[in-house]
């Protein structure tokens, strides 16, 4: 069997356009172990599922992080997240931990804060339709997450800006593609938004259940989260509620700006927007994988797996699966859901509520208006270098 290059796990070209590459990991090696490392990429759906399923085998307890060597090959730099919290963690943390957070995600907050989303999806909009040209990552597919996440969290002072550049500073440590130097760089930035949120946790009282940061309070108050866990708590879901709508936006307005015939299916029946919302995130998966560790000797896919291993569950690579899906590579409106946009298993995002709800307010408004924004024919779209998520750099539109 030809040997495979570890290094186009991350090379800059296959990152802009990574699906040929998975394919290719897919029909060759769909456990496939980068080079001399001890890395191990998931690509099939049947397998990719097993290990989401095997928690004893594959823990979601993160001790390392990958990172690109001078030669650009991927390695792991062993480095411990802090104590085993929610996404970070397994069962019986896990569970506690989702226990205390999820009902906010599902209970009325989602739909107090929805009315403020529809009416700040207006105002952003309304500031675009004013440009001639814009970048919708900037103006729309960033601005309304960290907005919408912000309001469920409970923050009370307007920090939008410095809270979106932390989460994707957090994508950028977790992407595998700094080098050492940059990553340690990174991780020191990260402190003045850590002291920013200790001090709104600071000023709740843990008496009061109107938002996410009154539920963390009262846990740490009880002991059921320690602050250090209440600290991972808040920057995991500020960084996923974010990253993944932002993700999930640029690329369904990419789609659609792309294929007029799609979107004039949807203006002509909007019952059909959400499940083109599922297709959008199938076909350019937000989160493109996450890590798992291996805590002892196993196997996946009749390869051999050692402990101390650290697995990459590629969700994107699974969600275009031939085997699973028909024609993966289209759109195909009221296909099954089935798909792994969100994770799987006991680790389904419990953001995901969250993300449709915002993809299906901003795309109902702008599929609303008169106009729907062409992709510039001045600049091409960028996609970020990452390997962890598929989001637009950059993402130039104008008017017709």
């Amino acid at each position: 069997m030809m040997t495979i290059d570890a290094r186009r796990l991350i090379d800059p070209a296959v990152m802009q356009n990574p699906y040929v590459f998975y394919d290719e990991l897919r029909a060759t090696a769909p456990v496939w172990r980068a080079g001399d490392a001890n890395i191990f990429v998931v690509t099939a759906f049947d397998p990719l599922a097993e290990a989401a399923r095997r928690v004893d085998d594959f823990s979601s307890e993160i001790h390392a992080f990958l990172y690109r060597d001078d030669d650009g090959h991927p390695r792991t730099l062993p480095l411990e997240v802090g104590p085993p919290t929610l996404a970070v963690a397994d069962p019986p943390i896990h569970t506690l931990h989702k226990q205390l957070i999820f009902p906010q995600f599902v209970s009325k907050r989602m739909g107090e804060i929805e009315e403020d989303i529809r009416a700040h999806t207006g105002a952003c909009l309304d500031r675009i339709e004013a440009m001639d040209s814009f970048d919708f990552m900037t103006e729309v597919g960033g601005a309304i997450p960290i907005h919408a996440i912000s309001r469920l969290l409970g923050f009370r002072e307007n920090n939008d800006r410095a809270l979106l550049q932390a989460a994707y500073d957090a994508s950028e440590m977790t992407g595998g593609t700094m080098t050492l130097a940059e990553f340690h760089q990174k991780h020191r930035q990260s402190d003045e938004v850590r002291s920013w949120l200790e001090a709104q946790l600071a000023r709740r009282d843990g008496r009061r259940n109107e938002d996410v940061l009154d539920a963390i309070k009262a846990a740490v108050l009880s002991g059921k989260l320690s602050h250090g866990q209440a600290l991972i708590v808040m920057l995991t879901l500020l960084s996923a509620g974010a990253e993944s709508t932002a993700s999930l936006l640029g690329n369904a307005v990419r789609i659609l700006a792309e294929n007029p015939s799609i979107m004039a299916m949807l203006r002509a029946d909007m019952d059909l927007l959400p499940s083109f919302i599922e297709e959008a995130g199938r076909l350019e998966s937000p989160f493109r994988h996450h890590l798992r560790s291996v805590p002892r000797d196993t196997e996946l896919g009749g390869v051999a797996i050692p402990s101390g291993s650290t697995m990459l569950l590629m969700w994107a690579a699974a969600n275009r699966d031939p085997a699973k899906f028909e024609n993966p590579g289209e759109v195909s409106l009221g296909r099954r859901l089935q798909h792994v946009t969100f994770g799987r298993g006991i680790h389904l995002c419990v953001g995901a509520a969250l993300a449709r709800m915002e993809a299906r307010i901003v795309l109902t408004a702008m599929l609303a208006r008169k106009r729907f924004p062409i992709l510039s024919p001045d600049a091409a779209p960028e996609w970020e270098y990452n390997l962890m998520v598929r989001r637009h750099k950059t993402l130039p539109m104008r008017w017709h």
